[in-house]
């Protein structure tokens, strides 16, 4: 792909390479290479001094550093023998800012190329990245690393991307249900291995009780962390809450103070979220629509324009059509086994909690064979990507394990 000074040139079908090359490489390396971790290391170091000023895009950089990739490779020195697969191609949703670096990295860590197509209308966090990528991927230290690595832009139906799934060894897809139906109908190679991240839903169990103890920087610090966890990705990341459950056996005045204050040290948090006309007016319509669908009791709180809270006197059934965006929540006041019980279906992706043993929620959902429930994690940690995402190992089915038998087996 011709360059000048490292400036992307328009290909044919309105493709557009951003990073890497045109077509990476298809030579399976072993998970955790040590030139893919280097480069890593680099890719986060400059991220970092660059001081970049979204937050999204410098929690990646801090995620990606050389330390926290070697713990995620600890996890896996278990003496099994394994290799990446070849090229996997992956297609991120357009709505979650840097989501496809995640993708890209885990992709890398299991051994394997990457081709990358992200949309034309992608965000400037993306368009960073994918700067700062290049640039260090057309250094000659790293020449290794550009031939395994093509991340593009490009029209979903175009060619490009058709060609790359017809040869791909394994298939990454976030997004709707409705994007993954589509990826699904096109040709793709009979052993090619797919990772597919559909349509979820997740939620926040507090404890009433310990949050109304909680002093106020210690409540301005876990309000921050809730901010972090949904207000940062607009609420649109599957593991961004979007129904609390408060944990309390009664109604009191004490328990409604605590909420309030939450809520309070939440909106707080929100002021220095960018609530643009559009997301403003798309959060109200979306509040007055629910207002007038949703059967039941129904309060309505509002703290300032930035946060919008629906309690609910019971939990509908049809739990997983209810979407909060740009700050809009629902709440459910009891005890959080029966809250938990009628929540818990096959889409419900992350719990993040405060109050409660972890332990506890972990032995219920065991004990009880709840559906879905891929993460339980503390509030705050709600977009911590893992090479275990959505119940699914990244590591363990973008590589192939090599068998043999035990070395003391008798022949």
């Amino acid at each position: 792909m011709p360059r000048s000074g490292g400036a992307v040139i328009p290909m044919k079908d309105e493709v557009v390479i951003l990073a890497g090359v045109r077509q990476p490489e298809a030579e399976p390396w072993e998970p955790f290479a040590a030139p893919a971790l280097d480069f890593l290391e680099q890719l986060s170091r400059e991220i970092r001094r660059e001081r970049r000023q979204y937050e999204q895009l410098a929690a990646f950089g801090f995620w990606c550093r050389r330390s926290h990739m070697e713990e995620f490779k600890k996890r896996y020195e278990d003496g099994r023998s394994r290799l990446g697969r070849g090229v996997i191609f992956h297609i991120p949703a357009s709505n979650v800012p840097v989501l496809f670096g995640y993708s890209l990295v885990m992709g890398l860590l299991a051994g394997n190329s990457c081709s990358v197509r992200i949309s034309s209308k992608s965000r400037e966090q993306d368009q960073i990245l994918c700067r700062i990528m290049d640039r260090i991927l057309l250094r000659p230290e790293y020449k290794r690393m550009r031939r395994r690595i093509s991340v593009f832009s490009s029209q979903r139906d175009s060619t490009a991307v058709r060609e790359a799934l017809s040869g791909c060894a394994g298939c990454v897809v976030w997004g709707g249900d409705s994007t993954i139906m589509e990826i699904r109908s096109m040709p793709i190679r009979p052993d090619a291995v797919q990772l597919n991240f559909p349509d979820r839903y997740s939620i926040c169990i507090l404890d009433t009780l310990q949050l109304g103890y909680m002093t106020e920087e210690e409540l301005k610090n876990l309000a921050r962390r809730f901010y972090n966890d949904t207000y940062l990705l607009d609420q649109n990341a599957c593991s961004s809450p979007v129904f609390v459950i408060w944990n309390q056996e009664e109604e009191s005045k004490e328990a409604e103070n605590a909420r309030v204050r939450w809520w309070n040290a939440v909106d707080g948090e929100a002021r220095s979220y960018e609530l643009t006309a559009h997301k403003a007016m798309a959060k109200y319509e979306l509040l007055c629509r629910y207002a007038m669908s949703l059967g039941g009791e129904i309060k309505i709180s509002r703290y300032g324009n930035r946060l919008y809270t629906m309690g609910l006197g019971d939990i509908p059934s049809d739990i997983d059509q209810l979407r909060g965006t740009f700050g809009m929540f629902f709440e459910y006041l009891g005890d959080w086994r029966k809250a938990l019980t009628r929540l818990a279906s096959g889409r419900l992706q992350t719990i993040t909690y405060h109050g409660i043993e972890e332990q506890k929620i972990v032995d219920f959902v065991i004990k009880n064979h709840l559906l879905g429930v891929h993460r339980i994690v503390p509030a705050g940690r709600a977009a911590d990507m893992d090479p275990v995402w959505d119940g699914q190992d990244f590591i363990a089915v973008l590589s192939r394990q090599i068998g043999r038998e035990a070395q003391d087996a008798f022949v």
